[in-house]
């Protein structure tokens, strides 16, 4: 073969950048309308670039949500409340609610309905948190793009995605992902109210506020975020009592659900504490990354006066609801970050802006562009890897207090015979609830009527004399309990189960699982001939 020569190869470069100067000379002069399929619409390409985005956000919220959804077939005793309650009928759940867990009321009939489309265990109910996440991020987007542009409302969306919390309640077969959704698709109607006014916004405002409400009380914390809105933007004497009218209205409704939930508090939240130094620092850390951001992006919006920013919503979003909830529990101990999930949005937005504001400064700036792409990408890297083995951690089943199935195997009993099980406290029946067939014939000794029965989460158990007499009747007893270390309930009842297994048997076998344990008692004058209970033998091999 030939050759080339270094003066045709010359040549050849120069008719290519020529031809290449023509084109684009032409496409200048000419415009569209001389391509081979023209794009007579303008506004097309903006639509199509709009839902490519979308689709984008809708494939990365699959991809990571989906993904070891299963948790390696495994769930814990929350989700398992999730699902026994969810598969009572209508009757046993409006008489559950009457007694406790009014709160969670509405997710558990909406649970219900899905699971008699599709009963796969709780992955059905992690599926319709998905199906919340995304919706939630789609919110997300929507807000971003209405106040900045189509990459902002991605990037913040994107970055809602990432934050740890929404990935752990993305996989969770609770309500808090279905309540991030009403709320954020409520601060968006919010935000066309603010630039629109007209009571359609409004209309949809109010009911947003009220299914999240009724979702959960503590999502209605999100007026207070809106009220400073109101006044940082100067829209309070103008639209405040529209605002008003839309609270108001949501108020009312879902004053019913928040007087039950009042009365049940004490029962429901009483294993809550005051606010710990691990909360305190959950809530500062991205409250101070949030207001540092709002001072910066403040600086760069060139919006007129009163109008509607992504730092005023965003701020307000995350500090507000959040620090409000922790103030009220150094009196009243209700703080949990899962009740405020929502405020995490507010992060999502400013981080979105940011980012979409450092794009256009690498743009902006080519001298300076490679090496801001290198910090950039050095800090993207940073965390990945600071993120990344906690991303993969929130899929273990070890991401959870308990495994519900590391109990299975543990109750097997020879067949026709039953197994004498006590629960230590009695919340942990909640082990067994949601796939009792896997545990066996079970003699619950304390037990005195059923969850579904008697309308509460755990059963009913009887009187401590009676619980004495029934333990007393066996030689061996299997209790499920807590972990050593765990706080001890003072209940009549506990204290009874304590003391007579104390006074009465001898621990000779514990199987520590995980969030629990299984300890066979044996009652002392039978463990002196029991191989179990041989003086020296080690009780956890």
């Amino acid at each position: 073969m030939q050759a080339v020569s270094p003066e045709s190869r010359r040549r050849a470069v120069e008719r290519l950048r020529g031809l290449v100067a023509s084109v684009l000379s032409h496409l200048e002069t000419r415009g569209a309308d001389d391509l081979r399929h023209p794009v007579r619409d303008p506004g097309r390409l903006d639509r199509w670039y709009r839902q490519l985005l979308v689709i984008l956000l809708v494939l990365l919220v699959g991809l990571v949500s989906f993904w070891k959804l299963d948790r390696d077939a495994s769930s814990w005793r929350d989700e398992t409340v999730s699902y026994a309650v969810a598969k009572r009928s209508l009757g046993e759940l409006w008489l559950l609610v009457q007694n406790i867990d009014a709160v969670h009321g509405l997710y558990y009939f909406l649970a219900h309905l899905v699971l008699g489309i599709w009963d796969d265990g709780v992955l059905t109910l992690r599926v319709l948190s998905v199906l919340g996440t995304l919706t939630a991020v789609l919110g997300v987007h929507a807000i971003g793009s209405r106040l900045g542009d189509p990459a902002t409302g991605f990037l913040s969306g994107g970055a809602f995605l990432c934050v740890p919390q929404v990935q752990f309640y993305a996989q969770e077969a609770r309500s808090y992902a279905l309540v991030t959704a009403a709320v954020v698709w409520a601060t968006w109607f919010f935000v066309r109210a603010l630039q629109d006014g007209r009571r359609r916004w409004w209309a949809g405002y109010a009911g947003l506020l009220l299914l999240a409400g009724w979702l959960h009380v503590f999502a209605l914390l999100v007026v207070l975020a809106h009220a400073v809105t109101l006044g940082r933007t100067g829209h309070l004497r103008r639209l405040g009592w529209r605002w008003l009218g839309g609270v108001a209205f949501a108020g009312c409704a879902v004053a019913p659900l928040a007087a039950v939930s009042a009365g049940q508090a004490s029962a429901q939240l009483d294993w809550l504490g005051r606010p710990s130094l691990q909360d305190w620092l959950g809530f500062i850390v991205p409250a101070a990354v949030a207001a540092t951001l709002g001072i910066w992006l403040r600086r760069r919006d060139e919006g007129s006066a009163g109008a509607v920013t992504l730092s005023a919503i965003g701020v307000p979003l995350l500090i507000v609801p959040a620090g409000f909830l922790l103030a009220v529990s150094l009196v009243h101990p209700w703080y949990v970050d899962r009740y405020v999930l929502y405020c995490m949005s507010g992060l999502a937005l400013l981080v979105g802006q940011a980012l979409r504001h450092w794009q256009l400064i690498l743009r902006a700036d080519p001298a300076r562009r490679r090496r801001r792409l290198y910090a950039t990408a050095a800090v993207a890297f940073a965390l990945f890897a600071a993120l990344g083995p906690w991303y993969w951690q929130l899929r273990s089943p070890v991401s959870r207090t308990d495994t519900v199935e590391s109990y299975w195997g543990l109750t097997v009993t020879v067949p026709g015979d039953t197994e004498p099980v006590l629960f230590q406290p009695a919340r942990r029946r909640v082990w067994v609830l949601a796939r009792p067939a896997v545990f066996g014939q079970l003699d619950d000794i304390a037990l005195l009527q059923t969850p579904a029965a008697s309308g509460t989460l755990y059963g009913v158990e009887a009187s401590p004399d009676v619980i004495r007499k029934r333990m007393l009747q066996h030689r061996e007893i299997n209790v499920l309990r807590d972990r050593p270390g765990q706080p001890l309930d003072n209940t009549p009842a506990e204290i009874t189960k304590r003391e007579v297994l104390r006074r009465h048997y001898q621990l000779c076998w514990v199987i520590p699982v995980n969030g629990g344990e299984s300890a066979i008692f044996i009652r002392r004058d039978a463990a002196a001939t029991d191989p179990l209970c041989a003086p020296g033998r080690d009780i956890y091999s």
